[in-house]
């Protein structure tokens, strides 16, 4: 909370929004010269239109070295919002 504190008291110049490649939009907020996204991200596509496999399987996601993402606690319905989406480091990568 302190953090937050922090943050929310840089003077803060414009709200505004962006928009994935499914659709899914973003909050952000321009901190003086920065901009940064206020959610985490939840796309299942890279920005080409491929698709990121989803992978519920913590053998497979361990073993796996092909771009992957999973939703925590393999529940999408209660986590996408929450906490986005969980992305291995070949997705983040890019494949």
């Amino acid at each position: 909370m302190f953090l937050f504190g922090i943050i929310s008291s840089i003077a803060i110049a414009q709200t505004d929004s962006v928009t994935d490649i499914d659709g899914n939009t973003y909050s952000i907020i321009r901190i003086r010269n920065q901009i940064w996204m206020a959610e985490n991200l939840k796309t299942t596509r890279f920005n080409d239109g491929t698709v990121i496999p989803l992978v519920e399987n913590s053998n497979e996601w361990r073993l796996t070295s092909q771009p992957a993402y999973c939703w925590y606690n393999n529940d999408e319905k209660t986590n996408k919002n929450l906490y986005g989406a969980l992305y291995n480091w070949f997705a983040v990568n890019g494949k």
